[in-house]
């Protein structure tokens, strides 16, 4: 992993009008930066506001404040027809639903085959044949399987033709919009293992978003944490599973079953309350407590956090 910049996000703000004097801050102002090489894991609870994150930062959402960087350029500002197929082509979103993210009416080839016709990466029927026969051979399906339906493919090959279908255009930067939450738990593991292989042997950069934790830390170089439109905390994987300094994702982390009946058997789950679990005496704000290690707190809770760590 390099410490190039790849995507920057500056203060970003979703929020949605549900009616005439109510809105819903889906995203509240986060800043993050991800850099090329790494995967960056994004983890809440459902409704925290990390799949808008995703969608934001790919334009199906217009920002409401704040913007995004990708390669040092606005994501959100404004683009003619050109600079909208090039920033299409590089960046990709692996959907969450393996079922409803392709279409029923097209094959396999047509779907996988879809971003080469658009951004006319290939010349002839034949080389458009060819490079979708590759691309299902790389997410480990086989040429035989081009002709076929989705509805002839179980939840995991889906999600292989929905993987195939966002590197056909060669992109630089993918999101993986909770890509295995609506898939078994042993095939969990098989589409994770393929995206990390895929990662070593191309070098993509990943946004992977999930609720599961310990596939997140599996896969992902830093994690941030999400919590009601606000990041809480960013720490490099290790580092926030062994020293998890904001009292939600303690929460979280110990809500983590793990296979050993004993510990199970005495597991305490930190239960957190945000009136009793935070000084709120000023607005808290992203602080780093430990290099590259950075929390959202108040002056206070930083000082007791710095004392914790040594």
């Amino acid at each position: 992993m390099s410490k190039e910049k790849l995507l920057e996000v500056k203060n970003l703000k979703q929020h949605f009008k549900t009616g005439r004097h109510t809105t819903v801050k889906a995203v509240d102002g986060i800043t993050f930066d991800i850099f090329k090489g790494e995967t960056f894991g994004l983890v809440g609870e459902s409704g925290c506001g990390k799949s808008t994150t995703g969608r934001s930062i790919i334009r199906l959402y217009n920002a409401t404040e704040g913007d995004v960087l990708f390669k040092g350029e606005s994501v959100h500002g404004k683009k003619n027809k050109a600079d909208l197929k090039t920033f299409n082509q590089k960046m990709q979103m692996i959907f969450q639903d393996p079922y409803a993210s392709l279409n029923p009416r097209m094959t396999v080839m047509d779907i996988v085959a879809e971003g080469l016709d658009i951004h006319g990466l290939v010349k002839s029927p034949k080389e458009r044949q060819a490079r979708v026969f590759e691309l299902l051979e790389t997410v480990g399906l086989s040429k035989e399987h081009a002709n076929r339906y989705p509805h002839e493919f179980s939840g995991g090959q889906r999600q292989r033709i929905g993987i195939a279908r966002a590197l056909a255009v060669e992109p630089e930067f993918i999101i993986a919009d909770e890509p295995i939450s609506a898939l078994d738990v042993s095939i969990q593991a098989q589409v994770v293992n393929l995206l990390k292989d895929l990662q070593d042997r191309f070098g993509y950069t990943y946004l992977f978003i999930a609720h599961d934790l310990s596939m997140v830390k599996y896969i992902s170089d830093r994690i941030g944490v999400m919590y009601f439109g606000k990041m809480v905390e960013i720490a490099d994987s290790d580092e926030l599973y062994k020293n998890p300094m904001h009292p939600y994702t303690r929460s979280l982390l110990s809500a983590i079953p793990l296979p050993d009946p004993d510990y199970e058997r005495t597991r305490r789950r930190v239960e957190y309350d945000p009136e009793k679990d935070h000084d709120h005496s000023e607005e808290p704000v992203f602080r780093e407590i430990k290099k590259d290690h950075w929390v959202l707190c108040t002056e206070k809770e930083f000082e007791q956090y710095k004392t914790e760590m040594k």
